[in-house]
């Protein structure tokens, strides 16, 4: 399932995509808006895992959701 997560900001000096690496297939985009996260997760418990790793580098969860792919259309 592909999310995509908004946090405020980013860490300091981090490179967000490496420090989530080894939990998810991540893209991170720097918005005006914060920080945007699009990862691809296997499940629901996934998601959860993620968002504990971004509480505990201080950054602050603004939105999550997931986005329909082309094949989960019916």
């Amino acid at each position: 399932m592909l999310y995509h997560i908004r946090v405020d900001g980013s860490p300091a000096g981090a490179d967000l995509e490496a420090l989530l690496r080894d939990h998810a297939d991540v893209v991170a985009t720097t918005t005006p808006h914060g920080t945007v996260l699009s990862c691809r997760l296997a499940d629901p418990a996934a998601l959860t895992g993620i968002v504990a790793l971004l509480h505990d580098l201080g950054l602050v969860l603004v939105e999550a959701h997931a986005v329909p792919e082309p094949d989960d259309e019916g």
